[in-house]
């Protein structure tokens, strides 16, 4: 069990505490998603429901940018966001902040993003 003084370690990326605001991303055709926790990102598919940890290199950009860098079974994963008010998943009347786009398996994949 972890010290109170303890950061976790999807809170670091070298020596810097990161300050990432906890996500929750959604997409459609295919289904998938992703929570964002510091530089971890958990992917899941309606065949993974639990969903596969991608320890990733965060990266802030300018005007709310972010990006996630990583691997997955051997493949590049990248998931990018930005500022988007009103993006929808398309399948619900949910509104999202964020668009996210999503390299994962070769393919380029499209969804939205909210706070947590």
């Amino acid at each position: 069990m972890a010290a109170a003084g303890d950061v976790h370690p999807c809170q670091v990326q070298g020596t810097e505490r990161l300050q990432v605001t906890p996500l929750r991303a959604v997409g459609t055709e295919p289904f998938w998603g992703a929570r964002v926790e510091g530089r971890c990102v958990t992917y899941s598919t309606p065949e993974n429901q639990q969903g596969t940890r991608v320890w990733a290199r965060y990266s802030a950009g300018a005007a709310g940018r972010a990006a996630w860098v990583g691997q997955l079974d051997g493949k590049n994963f990248e998931m990018r966001v930005r500022p988007e008010p009103g993006c929808s998943d398309g399948m619900s009347d949910e509104r999202y902040p964020l668009a996210v786009e999503l390299l994962v398996n070769g393919e380029q994949r499209k969804g939205c993003a909210k706070p947590l």
